[in-house]
């Protein structure tokens, strides 16, 4: 595999073509070359058990739920902080917004520790950390203090978004990251809507807004216990030949020392220094698909968050006052709609993206570039475009409220497939890259959906809900044009640009 995804190994392709396959290491197939070709250490993350792996990306995964699920916690308890604190609903939103905005820093801000340390123990004690703020943000006695914490809470807890490339990457092979980055995403990105969605049946039952924060730090206190029964550091230096690789002894207490980082400041190798790991994410920005994913990806996610806003008020609005009046639990209801959209999206694009990586590679005599994936997307927002304008003429002319379901799904439906076949394509390009890459993409999605929070309901009262998801709709179909630029000239732009320095 070239590091800037120009060509990568063939695979899934005749043996007999290719000549002499021996010394390959195939998968359980017999057909599909393992690339990269695991070592013959068994504690080589690619040689781990798949319960082992799997177990893990769940700690990944859950590591990412959390970050948005914290955040978006906040939006149904805003209507009890609004009578304790004797303050407007717009002051106490500025504490979800910070929150949200933080969770798209943490990247940034974390992505260096994990090539500096090590990729569990970041992960762990910024858990740990994420538990304490969120206890505090239950705790808090004053909206000064609560506004406080929700900063480092969205900051600590968001972790797993940035670095699920990274243990993808370490653990499994080209072939299955596909439908790895599937798992890990589909379980992630619900976590934007689930907060609402179990927010408002507990606010709807208990009239309190500190239940649901307790539900967040009892979610922060499941996924440290999962990491410590089943958490593992995943780096693993290829370029150390095996019997120079340090000791992994078995047992419980061996495993502990290495989710906490101990074994990992014992058997400190040479690593890049946290000014060179910062500047290893400016390197990466400044690779030409790199910006223009980032763009593309961030003029279609946006509007997602977009319905989240202008739905939940509009929809709790009184009917007097031209909205549905629906209570808290009803909207809770509404929220199954954007979880099932996720669910659909996964469940097509798990096998969809394979086809696609499949028939190119037999088209192309075993050869696959990153590019050959980007045919999704088309199908993503084929799906967006009419869902937005759906929301918008259901919203604009107070049609029955199936209407805004049906239209939601299709968005959440559609963005499910974009994103992972973008995140999968951008780890495609630079795959010794795969913590930056990542942190970038989740950069700029959660810059544009925090955005999105400030002008949303705004535009829609001034021109009209048609009008305001009407040109959302718009902008969806003009990303096309970037998406193709990047389908049909990146491979030339990578070429041009050369990989990414090694650390």
């Amino acid at each position: 595999m070239r590091d800037n995804g120009e060509v990568l190994l063939a695979i899934d392709t005749d043996l007999e073509k290719m000549g002499d396959p021996s010394g390959l290491k195939l998968a359980s197939d017999g057909r599909t070359i393992l690339v990269p070709q695991p070592t013959d250490n068994p504690n080589d993350p690619l040689n781990w058990s798949d319960f082992k792996k799997h177990m893990i990306l769940l700690c990944v995964a859950f590591a990412a739920f959390a970050g948005d699920f914290g955040s978006g916690a906040g939006i149904p308890a805003v209507a009890g902080q609004v009578v304790e604190w004797k303050l407007s609903a717009v002051s106490v939103t500025r504490a979800n917004n910070l929150s949200i905005i933080m969770c798209g820093a943490s990247g940034i801000v974390w992505m260096p520790l994990f090539n500096y340390w090590g990729r569990m123990p970041v992960l762990f004690w910024s858990s740990v950390m994420g538990l304490l703020f969120t206890l505090g943000c239950v705790l808090s006695p004053s909206f000064n203090t609560y506004y406080t914490l929700r900063a480092f809470q969205g900051l600590t807890q968001s972790v797993g978004q940035t670095i699920g490339l990274m243990f993808i990457k370490d653990m499994f092979f080209f072939h299955q990251h596909a439908r790895k980055v599937g798992i890990w995403y589909s379980i992630f990105i619900t976590s934007p809507v689930f907060g609402p969605f179990v927010g408002n049946f507990i606010y709807g039952g208990r009239h309190k807004w500190q239940p649901i924060f307790w539900l967040v730090f009892a979610w922060s206190s499941f996924l440290i216990t999962l990491m410590l029964i089943f958490g593992d550091e995943s780096y693993y230096n290829r370029q150390i030949p095996v019997e120079e690789q340090p000791a992994r002894p078995k047992g419980q207490i061996s495993r502990l020392l290495r989710l906490v980082g101990i074994w990992q400041i014992r058997h400190h190798s040479p690593t890049p220094t946290l000014v060179r790991g910062y500047g290893r994410l400016l390197e990466v920005f400044l690779k030409p698909v790199i910006p223009m994913s980032m763009l593309f990806y961030a003029m279609t996610f946006m509007w997602s968050v977009g319905i989240n806003i202008s739905s939940a008020i509009l929809l709790e609005t009184p009917r007097k006052a031209g909205g549905y009046g629906f209570g808290p639990t009803s909207l809770g209801y509404i929220y199954f709609t954007p979880l099932l959209g996720i669910v659909i999206g996964e469940l097509f694009g798990h096998w969809f993206n394979d086809f696609l990586a499949a028939r190119y590679i037999k088209s192309h005599h075993g050869v696959f570039v990153p590019e050959a994936r980007l045919w999704t997307p088309y199908i993503g927002a084929a799906l967006m475009i009419p869902g937005l304008v759906l929301v918008g003429q259901t919203l604009h002319l107070r049609l029955h409220w199936v209407g805004l379901v049906f239209g939601w799904g299709m968005v959440q439906v559609g963005i499910m497939l974009i994103s992972v076949a973008i995140v999968t394509y951008v780890l495609d390009c630079y795959p010794s890259a795969s913590g930056e890459v990542s942190a970038l993409i989740n950069l700029g999605r959660v810059c544009a959906g925090f955005s999105v929070g400030y002008f949303q309901q705004a535009w829609g009262k001034k021109d009209g809900f048609n009008v305001s998801f009407g040109l959302q709709a718009v902008v969806v179909a003009g990303s096309l044009i970037i998406l193709f630029c990047i389908q049909r000239w990146g491979a030339r732009l990578r070429l041009a640009a050369g990989p990414v320095t090694p650390l």
